[in-house]
């Protein structure tokens, strides 16, 4: 009870201001939406299988080379969306974003029920985006791969094949339809 009475009230809002500048940086950078989610013990929905359907246009299934998952006992950004037993679909947001992918997937996963097939991540890059690998790994890396790849376009990752469907054409209309098909691979 002292402790209290000895704070002066300019303290307590710089505590409250520490608080909530980490909590806004909590939220931003890590992936709390799905933090609390136990990954499931056998695979969700991962039958190999792609569901018939129209060809969807500047997308293709790409194998995740080895090298990427050799570096993620250093290089672990990534490693929760490329190992498990769920798969991931990852979409980078960046200011001044043209084309309104992020706020589609937010509305397909709370309106169309997607949560049953896959786990989202939106992450927000920030005014520039930079990215570093450990220095023995250098261009060897998965966040580097992950960025290359991923970084203007959604990416669907499949753990258990070891593959991503990269779709590039910033079409959002196009997301229920790659969802829909890719949702047994």
């Amino acid at each position: 009870m002292n402790f209290w009475k000895k704070i002066e009230s300019w303290e307590l809002w710089l505590l409250v201001g520490s608080v909530l500048v980490l909590g806004l940086y909590a939220w931003q950078y890590f992936d709390l939406e799905n933090l609390l989610k136990p990954q499931s013990p056998t695979p969700v929905h991962m039958g190999g299988n792609i569901m018939p359907g129209k060809d969807l246009p500047q997308t293709q299934i790409v194998d995740i080379p080895d090298y990427v998952y050799d570096a993620l006992n250093i290089d672990t950004t990534f490693k929760r969306y490329l190992t498990g037993n769920h798969k991931y679909v990852l979409v980078f947001v960046y200011p001044r974003c043209s084309y309104s992918l992020h706020r589609t997937l937010e509305y397909l996963f709370r309106q169309e029920g997607w949560t049953e097939y896959y786990r989202k991540r939106i992450i927000n890059t920030g005014a520039a985006v930079t990215w570093s690998c450990p220095s023995p790994l250098y261009k060897q890396c998965a966040t580097n791969w992950v960025y290359q790849n991923c970084l203007t376009k959604v990416c669907i990752f499949n753990p258990q094949r070891k593959q991503a469907v990269i779709d590039s054409s910033q079409d959002a209309r196009q997301l229920n339809h790659l969802l829909e098909k890719y949702k047994e691979w």
